[in-house]
């Protein structure tokens, strides 16, 4: 089942590019991500993801996020909400 999450660390637009600049999403799709969108709310940056199952997000934030978190500085906490999506259309 496909597995969403939506992630508000608090960051700024500066964080969320050191941080990309560690994971570089844009290039190095990690395996089980769907979907990655990044937007403003409130003045700070919010993720939203789709993943095949919450095991390869898991897995992704151990082996990729979370260092990258520490390279670039950023917070550790953030604010996450996830859903199990019972229906997922991806063109």
């Amino acid at each position: 089942m496909a597995f969403l999450r939506i992630v508000n660390r608090r960051a700024d637009w500066d964080t969320y590019d050191a941080i990309n600049a560690w994971v570089d999403i844009d290039h190095q799709h990690p395996h089980g991500l769907i979907m990655h969108s990044a937007c403003e709310v409130d003045g700070t940056v919010q993720v939203t993801q789709v993943w095949d199952s919450e095991e390869y997000a898991r897995r992704y934030d151990e082996e990729v996020l979370k260092p990258a978190l520490k390279l670039a500085g950023a917070p550790m906490d953030a604010e996450i909400h996830t859903f199990d999506l019972v229906h997922l259309v991806t063109p």
